[in-house]
């Protein structure tokens, strides 16, 4: 189906909440449509402003019950609250139960409460690969603060700390000694610890055995009570602005690291006929190949050890590649860099005066986001910025 992705965020913005889901739901198949919604985002200038405060750890621990008091609290300050809570999504069928949707239905009724419950997708420490993007929606549509559920993780389950200002690691009294066996784990990015269930016993114990350990504030709670909650809250708001700082300035020294190279863009007259050549000659096997419209192009990935190379065969006379045969003849067209983060890497080659051909980032085979650089700026070679998701 067709979507008109600027009505769609406009309804969105203007208070719709089907319209904010219809978008979440984009974001999150990925894709052009997914691309889309980003890029009017950006041309509204979407600043990342708003606490993301996330919440893990073990299964059974009472982070649901814990985001519901804590999204109550908040909405009664008068705050409009985005909670994203991520599930299993199963091996087999790619589906997910979205527990947390039963456990949280009240919040999801209130309209300064905004509730979505994804499957993690098979996507690896505890989040969704869309909780970003699916944030990212929330905070254009005025939601602050953003609370964001993992799913019950292990101790090598850590994505969470890239995605939140504040992380808060939730324990349950019984652990014990098991504390120190995980402390190489999740325990090591808790920004503060919220024990549970503190009414029951052993949860004066578990607080302890914290204290000794860590050096991050420990609030004692109780989920299905509300005691405590307000201290909760009131630690994390302490802690978000310093946080918020410090990762800032994280990701200002490290938004132009370069992972790798990603792929070699490699001209061609006839994808078909260079296939005969790279998988009969060189045993290299195609993934399938994709036509981008946008680019006038169709391409074929072949992967070569840690990159790829991307055969690309023009749809049009006038398109890129075509011109790029026509002068030169088949060849290497482009090489493609992998970037951490494509936008603020625009940036920062624009502050230093880097002549590029795109100033904010496209929609590329893949579904990745790039963007070339001139090549008077790289030497001569056409360089693309590739961020994928």
């Amino acid at each position: 189906m067709n979507w008109d992705i600027d009505k769609l965020v406009e309804d969105a913005l203007a208070g719709s909440r089907r319209s904010l889901s219809k978008c979440i739901s984009l974001v999150e198949n990925g894709g052009a449509d997914a691309h889309a919604v980003r890029l009017v985002l950006d041309k509204l200038g979407q600043r990342k402003t708003a606490k993301r405060i996330g919440l893990t750890g073990p299964p059974g621990s009472g982070k649901s019950t814990l985001v519901n008091k804590l999204a109550e609290a908040f909405a009664k300050d008068g705050n409009r609250v985005g909670i994203i809570a991520v599930d299993p999504s199963s091996p087999y069928s790619g589906g997910a139960i979205l527990g947390d949707r039963v456990r949280m239905d009240a919040p999801s009724e209130t309209t300064d409460i905004f509730f979505r419950s994804m499957g993690n997708r098979g996507a690896a420490g505890g989040l969704s690969d869309a909780c970003a993007g699916a944030a990212d929606v929330l905070e254009a549509c005025g939601y602050n603060p953003i609370l964001i559920e993992t799913v019950g993780v292990g101790q090598s389950e850590i994505e969470i700390v890239r995605h939140a200002d504040v992380v808060i690691v939730v324990m349950v009294p019984g652990l014990g000694d098991e504390i120190q066996s995980i402390k190489a784990g999740i325990l090591e990015i808790g920004d503060v610890f919220a024990v549970n269930k503190c009414d029951l016993p052993g949860a004066d114990r578990t607080a302890h055995e914290l204290r000794a350990v860590l050096s991050a504030p420990v609030v004692m709670v109780s989920a299905m009570n509300g005691e405590g909650i307000e201290e909760l809250v009131k630690t994390i708001s302490l802690l978000s602005q310093t946080a918020r700082q410090k990762k800032l300035l994280k990701e200002s020294e490290l938004k132009m690291k370069t992972l790798k190279i990603d792929h070699v863009g490699i001209a061609v007259n006839s994808i078909e006929e260079s296939l005969g050549f790279y998988e009969g000659m060189l045993g290299i096997k195609a993934e399938g190949v994709e036509e981008v419209a946008e680019q006038k192009v169709k391409v074929a990935f072949l992967p070569c050890g840690d990159s790829e190379l991307e055969l690309l065969e023009s749809t049009s006379p006038d398109g890129p590649v075509a011109r790029f045969i026509e002068k030169n003849g088949e060849g290497v067209q482009h090489i493609a860099i992998r970037v951490d983060d494509i936008e603020a890497a625009l940036e920062e080659l624009k502050e230093k005066g880097v002549r590029l051909i795109d100033e904010t980032p496209r929609y590329g085979a893949g579904g990745a986001s790039i963007a070339f650089v001139h090549p008077k700026s790289a030497g001569g070679v056409l360089l693309e910025l590739c961020e994928r998701k």
